[in-house]
């Protein structure tokens, strides 16, 4: 592979590595709160609900992280995602398969996913140094 090709790579997986966590917990959540129920259902799906979508629109809003620090990241973090819900309901709500697990479940891994790949290619174009 060519030297230009690797540090593609290199910036893409090292400014980024936690928004792919997170995209890969969504996507590992999701199937595990399909087949469980109660308490692990609850425990796996707090921060899919209340942190995944915030942090990832937050990350693609502001792609350097010199912008925000940990605290002010986690507290909109929460707020948005908090902020998001009531859209998606709403939004739902107008579609022929209403609010349900599923459909809810389907627009949260949709929105989270989309969100990442935005924020990654954002956080590709900030320089090194932000």
């Amino acid at each position: 592979m060519s030297k230009n090709g690797s540090s593609w790579w290199r910036r893409l997986f090292e400014g980024s590595a936690e928004l792919f966590i997170v995209a890969v917990c969504s996507l590992l959540f999701a199937p595990l709160a399909i087949f469980t129920s109660g308490a692990l259902r609850t425990v796996l799906g707090l921060p899919f609900v209340l942190f995944f979508p915030g942090y990832t629109l937050i990350s693609a809003l502001f792609p350097a992280k010199k912008r925000l620090d940990g605290i002010e990241r986690l507290a909109l973090s929460l707020g948005l995602s908090l902020a998001l819900l009531p859209l998606f309901g709403l939004t739902l709500n107008f579609l022929p398969w209403g609010i349900t697990f599923t459909p809810i479940l389907v627009a949260l891994v949709g929105f989270i996913l989309v969100m990442t790949v935005i924020a990654v290619f954002r956080r590709m174009n900030v320089t090194p140094e932000e």
